[in-house]
């Protein structure tokens, strides 16, 4: 343990470089894909900013039940359905899937393309259910 603490102190600065990449990449990371919403917030953004929530989900659990007014496009086709639908880039969109990691990829493709006011539902529709928000089928 002493050698560890000397290695440390004589590599004061190495160190202390690692540590702030180390948090640089965890804040990059963190940021990636869009703003993290809880579903209070979503619901908050879909009824005052009129947010379009996209549910990445597949079609058979969509089905089952989502949030009302959520349109259901897979995460490839998202951007093409956007531009489909005339979509302004300056208009919230909120993205949602079963667990929020699959938001993250498709969020960060759209902040790409130019879209201003990506969000992502931090935890899916499984955070969306286990808040007892309502859902629709």
């Amino acid at each position: 343990m002493d050698t560890f603490f000397l290695f440390i102190s004589q590599n004061l600065i190495a160190v202390a470089l690692l540590l702030f990449t180390i948090v640089a990449l965890i804040i990059y990371e963190g940021r990636k894909g869009g703003t993290k919403l809880d579903p209070t917030q979503a619901t908050r953004m879909m009824n005052k900013e009129g947010a379009l929530v996209v549910d990445l989900r597949p079609l058979t659990e969509f089905s089952s039940g989502h949030i009302a007014g959520s349109i259901n496009v897979q995460p490839d086709k998202v951007e093409q359905h956007l531009v489909s639908i005339k979509h302004s880039k300056e208009t919230p969109v909120i993205l949602v899937c079963k667990t929020g990691s699959n938001s993250k990829g498709t969020g960060g493709s759209l902040v790409k393309a130019g879209y201003l006011k990506v969000n992502v539902i931090n935890g899916g529709m499984m955070t969306w259910e286990s808040n007892g928000m309502p859902l629709s089928k």
